[in-house]
């Protein structure tokens, strides 16, 4: 394990141990998924997630990197309200102390996804049923979807795709009111790592 991983690492472990103090069956309605021995088992970033004391598993695999600090702070603060559809979408730069992040937010989250578009676009199907989102016509652009990397954390992706006159373009936008429960900079963390699986899921 790298030293950079290292500090993700014992980071995240501080958080999942705050997280998992909790009733473990209030902290499965919450995420919301379930309890199995002394674990908690959720569905995050189209993977099967576990929570245990000794850290955190994608698909089987222990996590050390940034997704490890993501999915522990969303179990440390996740409410217990069930999830409710969005009434709107705000940019990065409107959610709190983001404007010293906004270059590295763009190139890092919308950006990365321009050359990949086309191929998004032809995979939506695939995208939204690992994902449990939808692909919805309510929004600007050519191609919309929303996607779910965390079960009350959507994200909306808008897609123009590439004409005679503009470039392709990507935009990554938030449901209003998620800072309550999640920092601004694990949100930007959060999107990029979403595009990332975005990208991996259109190859």
């Amino acid at each position: 394990m790298s030293r950079e991983n290292e500090n993700y690492f014992e980071i995240s472990l501080h958080y999942l141990s705050r997280a998992l103090a909790r009733d473990l069956e209030e902290l499965a309605a919450a995420l919301p998924g379930r309890k199995h021995e002394d674990k908690v088992v959720f569905k995050a970033f189209a993977s099967e997630c576990r929570l245990a004391p000794e850290g955190i598993t994608l698909d089987g695999k222990l996590e050390t990197g940034p997704k490890s600090i993501i999915i522990s702070m969303y179990a440390l603060n996740v409410p217990s309200e069930p999830w409710a559809s969005v009434q709107k979408w705000i940019s990065f730069r409107e959610l709190p102390n983001t404007m010293p992040y906004w270059g590295a937010f763009r190139a890092n989250a919308e950006e990365i996804l321009i050359p990949h578009v086309h191929r998004i676009r032809d995979s939506l199907d695939s995208i939204v049923s690992k994902l449990d989102g939808y692909i919805t016509n309510n929004t600007p652009g050519d191609v919309a979807v929303v996607v779910f990397p965390l079960p009350k954390v959507p994200l909306l992706y808008i897609f123009y795709l590439a004409d005679d006159e503009f470039p392709a373009e990507a935009k990554c936008l938030f449901p209003a009111g998620v800072d309550s429960f999640m920092p601004s900079d694990v949100l930007a963390d959060l999107a990029e790592h979403t595009s990332r699986l975005l990208i991996e899921l259109a190859e």
